[in-house]
């Protein structure tokens, strides 16, 4: 039997089976192990591609496209995670950002995939001065000609324990005359969100049928003046659905802050309030 056939199994979580097959592309990456979690707490079966942690576990080139063909197969759901920040002389960001999910979409019209969720990015638009900002709006669009009920996620700097975004500034305070900053950062607004929020708002896309050929922007609650990326501040569009839309309530970014921060205590010189870190008990949930 085909695995997507198979009936609900389990008492739910983990080793269960909700009668929802996911396929994960860019399982390993930084937000695709949350996204993963997530999907194990609510879904229970999933399959990871570009990784080793997963139910079952493929290897595979995006440049395949007969690969990335086979491995969509039988499923209920395909979540593309796959991104780049910068070229390689392997990847160019055409190749990542734009023929990759272009090569997914074609693939789960084919095999009749119900769901497709895609990732792209907030501040995306195809006359950006970003090289990167156009290659996922070109991305998108792409999506959307091969599969028109595509689910885009757009999310705006993504925090967490393993981020390259508070990371980012914590290393570069080992500098001996500070982190430089465009217009010392006063001209550039960010609303970064936390990756547990991310990836529950994925997890519910998975379940909820009227998020499909829907434009998401997920963001953050609070404004930070910094330089980061691309050095543009973060635009959302007010008429797009959020985090709200999908149930997902957004966490604090005081305490995540705080969390991540304490790591680069003694090393990179980085300074903690620790009356604010004594009010913080325990570590954040995922």
């Amino acid at each position: 039997r085909k695995l997507h056939q198979l009936v609900k199994s389990g008492r739910g979580g983990r080793s269960s089976y909700s009668g929802i097959l996911a396929t994960v592309f860019g399982g390993t990456g930084f937000t695709g192990r949350y996204v993963i979690n997530r999907l194990g707490i609510t879904e229970g079966t999933f399959r990871c591609f570009n990784g080793i942690i997963s139910h079952i576990k493929h290897q595979f080139h995006l440049k395949d496209t007969d690969a990335v063909s086979e491995l969509v197969k039988n499923s209920d759901v395909v979540i593309n995670l796959i991104g780049q920040d910068w070229e390689t002389r392997n990847f160019t960001f055409e190749e990542v950002n734009v023929e990759g999910p272009r090569a997914i979409a074609r693939a789960c019209r084919d095999h009749g995939v119900k769901r497709l969720i895609h990732i792209s990015a907030l501040n995306a638009d195809k006359d950006s001065k970003s090289h990167w900002l156009r290659s996922k709006a070109a991305g998108e669009e792409a999506v959307r000609e091969e599969f028109p009920d595509a689910t885009i996620v757009r999310p705006s700097d993504i925090f967490g324990q393993e981020d390259r975004f508070f990371n980012y500034y914590a290393e570069l305070r080992m500098l001996p005359f500070g982190v430089p900053l465009l217009h010392r950062g006063l001209q550039t607004t960010k609303i970064p969100l936390y990756v547990a929020d991310f990836a529950k708002a994925i997890a519910n896309m998975t379940t909820n049928d009227f998020t499909a050929g829907k434009t998401y922007e997920l963001y953050g609650y609070v404004q930070h003046d910094t330089l980061y990326a691309q050095n543009t501040s973060d635009r959302v569009t007010p008429a797009l659905p959020g985090l709200e839309d999908l149930g997902v309530e957004k966490t604090s970014i005081d305490k995540i802050a705080t969390f991540v921060l304490r790591r680069h205590v003694g090393v990179s010189g980085a300074d903690i309030d620790w009356d604010a870190m004594r009010k913080f008990s325990g570590s954040p949930k995922i």
